[in-house]
């Protein structure tokens, strides 16, 4: 059965007229999930929340037939095939906007809908709602770190994430130690609870030799040690130009190193650190990396590194990994549990040994062949289907 659409903006009638039609004709439980902070494909915001919801979006209809799906998200995505698409009825670009659609509108949507049960893709429910509800939270770094965040966000996700979690019927967390976080911060019993894992997308795969030249040569580079992710003080991002910096110095790598990622809250002190170190030279900041060229600048690096302070799961190493770059992350949080034994682990505030790390594996190619391997195998494990299939089993315990 072909996807329904959603009625535009402003046309509540058409959308009512469609959904009873819809109910009409299919029978399967109706599953509504809350996808407004998704992101248009090439967007610089186009990762952390909008990559969960993407992946799960995707795979959805294929991995649980049984169930109907509708979202609501900002913009129509053609490649969501099988999912019933609604725009809200206002815009939702600014911050209060959106929270006041998920508040005020979503309950008379849920319920137009005739939904079965509603899941909220990013720590937030509405209050009111007229059936069961899942919520997903990403992770506690706004309770466990919340210097590393803007007052206004603190507090919006202290309170929306603690009410959400009293009202959902179930609750999924993206590691083991986000479930503990959350138990622990917000009081949640365990057994409400479940851990679904990211997944990594096919595209994200090793490069050959040739391939890896070519790339390279292609930017103008030689070996070089990458990063990606959002540059923010929560991805200690200066803790590792102080790394980088120290192998320099003890001419340990002529190795530059490669940010991706676009710049975040109090990203300012990440270029301030690198003109204090002299490294202009020596590091390369290429801004938001589109999706169809991040596996490329995975797969070209000699070693991807992840020195985050907190992470609710740590997906640049499991991308990393599937494109089988060694990697060097940070022993807090969920790292472990996504590195594995796979990649080394340093203590986050530990600078030297951060560059001990990184130095080790640069200098030791044998090993580095090793945990590329390993990392590969390790990334197989994960996929987006089964974070579907996952997500489905608790959509069915909710349902009875």
């Amino acid at each position: 059965m072909a996807p329904v659409l959603g009625a535009e903006r402003g046309s509540s009638a058409a959308s009512a007229a469609v959904s009873e039609a819809v109910v009409g004709a299919d029978s399967r439980p109706h599953v509504g999930l809350n996808a407004l902070l998704l992101s248009q494909p090439g967007s610089y915001r186009a990762a952390g929340i909008s990559g969960y919801s993407a992946g799960l979006l995707a795979h959805l209809p294929e991995a649980a037939p049984r169930y109907r799906f509708s979202a609501w998200l900002p913009a129509r995505h053609p490649e969501f095939a099988g999912i019933e698409q609604h725009l809200p009825s206002w815009s939702t670009d600014k911050v209060v906007a959106r929270i006041a659609w998920e508040q005020l509108a979503l309950p008379f949507a849920a319920r137009r809908a005739r939904l079965d049960l509603l899941h909220g893709l990013a720590f937030s429910l509405p209050v009111l709602a007229p059936c069961p509800m899942v919520v997903t939270i990403m992770d506690m770094s706004f309770a466990i770190f919340p210097q590393f965040h803007p007052r206004s966000r603190r507090l919006y996700l202290s309170l929306a994430t603690r009410l959400a979690a009293r009202s959902a019927t179930a609750v999924i967390a993206l590691s083991e130690n986000t479930k503990r976080d959350a138990c622990r911060i917000l009081g949640i019993p365990a057994q409400k609870v479940h851990v679904v894992p990211c997944g990594v997308s096919e595209r994200f795969r090793p490069l050959s030799a040739a391939e890896r030249a070519a790339f390279r040569e292609r930017h103008g580079l030689g070996p070089y040690i990458y990063y990606q992710g959002t540059l923010e003080p929560r991805k200690n991002l200066v803790r590792l130009i102080q790394a980088f910096a120290r192998l320099r110095r003890q001419g340990l790598t002529s190795h530059k190193l490669v940010i991706g990622g676009a710049p975040g809250w109090g990203f300012e002190e990440v270029y301030t650190e690198v003109e204090w170190q002299g490294l202009e030279d020596s590091v390369l900041f290429l801004g938001f990396v589109p999706d169809d060229e991040a596996p490329y600048w995975y797969a070209a690096a000699d070693v991807s590194v992840y020195p985050s302070l907190y992470e609710g799961f740590g997906l640049p190493l499991l991308e990393a990994m599937a494109c089988g770059t060694p990697v060097v992350a940070a022993d807090n949080s969920s790292l472990p549990e996504v590195v594995g034994d796979a990649g080394l682990l340093f203590p986050a505030e530990d600078v030297e040994a951060l560059a001990e790390s990184l130095g080790s594996l640069l200098e030791d190619e044998g090993r580095r062949v090793a945990l590329a391997e390993a990392g590969l195998q390790r990334s197989r494990s994960y996929s987006w289907w089964k974070v579907a299939e996952l997500t489905a089993a608790v959509y069915s315990q909710c349902l009875g």
